[in-house]
């Protein structure tokens, strides 16, 4: 990757390196173990707040702390954390520890800026981030084991940190954000994979493709645009053929020997070949009752923000961090009588985009929006000139990371994900990681050819 960037050899691992490896480490432990890894730690100080205070002296420690917003994505990103700053600390005295438990939403975007000062200090660190992912991806075996023991022994899982804090609490959203991290990191040649790891990934694109259509659709769209950008159609009709004759297959056989009930609620969803045929009409809007009623309860939440923010006094400030959004506007979760476990919280609108509209009001929106426009824009021009330059390579790093935050996006948009460690911080470091990698780009390769590197 960085053949044309030039540094002399080190013998010892810095504090930087140190420091990567940590976090490789602490986002593998999301990966695989989800919240059960996430409430390592003594409260208020879990892992995740461990890993960004250690990343916070790795930062002061780079020499390119002022470089990191020298983008238009990382002066927005300043700028949208400190008005989550501004809408948390008024709520501090009122809502306490949950005011800074909702504000990670943005304020782990500090996770984006450690990354990129990392890579600005030095640039082989981008060959390591590929190296650990290309580790991780070898552990999907291990992904599968763990998120069917969750699907379908989870109340055989122990719990280590409470009654409800099992050590294993793999979602399927985050399930479908690496299934398509690592599909676009295979279809562009970072690593070879084996017959058994392409079952392993098809066996959990099956299971979560049963449970959520936000993790269907986050898997599906990245990894045909990725096919599309590499020019891999024969790949990508081969694929799409295979999978219709395998599903219709499955289909009929199962309305032959088996009859279908939909299920109570998305948790106690079937895997089968009906689910999935149910879940895609889902997200057309024809699916069965179910999926009907827990659409339209979205979307009634979400016309309620928006009549309080855009048509209502919120306006302007919104109602800030620590307010449960839930109970003040009558979302709860319904209890369920044959589940002696309380339903978990439903403090968010299940969609960050109208999640920061309700906390941050139409700024903190607005520049929620800015920074997605000018990161993807960022990226895309990257691919377009590196495409341009022939440095196949490069397009190959940037359609990966920018595929792998589409996923991402796509599962916040209809579903709790960037609130939480477990996927915020993958997502904040991908951010970063994007960010510093075309900045490098520019500075290293672009500028060595003699082309402006604005």
């Amino acid at each position: 990757m960085l053949s044309t960037v030039e540094y002399e050899a080190r013998r010892v691992p810095t504090v930087g390196d140190r420091y990567l490896m940590l976090l490789a480490v602490v986002l593998l432990g999301y990966a695989l173990m989800g919240k059960g890894f996430a409430y390592i730690g003594l409260p208020p100080l879990y892992i995740g707040e461990i890993a960004y205070l250690i990343g916070i002296l790795a930062f002061a420690r780079s020499g390119a702390c002022l470089a990191t917003l020298a983008s238009p994505p990382s002066l927005v990103l300043a700028a949208l954390m400190l008005w989550a700053v501004a809408r948390t600390v008024p709520f501090l005295g009122v809502h306490g520890i949950d005011a800074l438990r909702d504000s990670v939403l943005v304020l782990y975007g500090g996770f984006a800026f450690i990354v990129i000062a990392l890579l600005l200090e030095d640039a082989r660190r981008i060959d390591a981030v590929l190296r650990y992912y290309s580790f991780f991806v070898g552990t999907f075996p291990v992904m599968l084991v763990a998120y069917a023991a969750v699907r379908f022994w989870q109340d055989y899982i122990p719990s280590f940190y409470g009654p409800n804090i099992p050590i294993l609490d793999v979602q399927a959203t985050a399930v479908g954000m690496h299934l398509a991290g690592a599909a676009v990191f295979v279809l562009v040649g970072y690593r070879k994979v084996s017959p058994f790891w392409l079952v392993t990934w098809l066996g959990l694109f099956a299971l979560i493709g049963t449970i959520n259509r936000g993790a269907l659709l986050s898997v599906f769209v990245p990894v045909v645009l990725a096919m599309v950008v590499l020019g891999r159609w024969r790949l990508m009709l081969t694929a799409a053929t295979t999978a219709v004759a395998l599903l219709g297959v499955a289909y009929m056989l199962e309305a032959s020997y088996t009859h279908f009930h939909e299920a109570e609620d998305s948790e106690k969803r079937p895997v089968s070949a009906h689910q999935v045929v149910d879940n895609i009409k889902g997200i057309f809007g024809e699916g069965g009752e179910q999926a009907k009623g827990t659409k339209q309860w979205r979307l009634d939440w979400w016309d309620v923000i928006m009549e309080k923010t855009f048509r209502g006094s919120n306006f302007w400030l919104g109602r800030g961090f620590g307010l449960d959004l839930a109970t003040a506007d009558g979302f709860e979760t319904p209890a369920d009588p044959s589940d002696p476990r309380p339903p978990p919280p439903s403090r968010s609108p299940h969609s960050v985009h109208l999640n920061l509209l309700a906390r941050t009001g139409v700024p903190g929106f607005t520049l929620w929006v800015l920074l997605l426009v000018s990161w993807g824009v960022m990226m895309l021009k990257a691919i377009l000139t590196a495409r341009s330059r022939g440095h196949q390579e490069w397009v190959g790093l940037f359609l990966f990371i920018g595929c792998y935050v589409l996923s991402i996006i796509i599962n916040a948009s209809f579903d709790v994900v960037i609130e939480g460690p477990m996927q915020g911080i993958w997502f904040w470091c991908l951010i970063g990681f994007g960010i510093g990698s075309v900045m490098v780009y520019r500075s290293q390769v672009v500028s060595d050819e003699g082309e402006p590197t604005e």
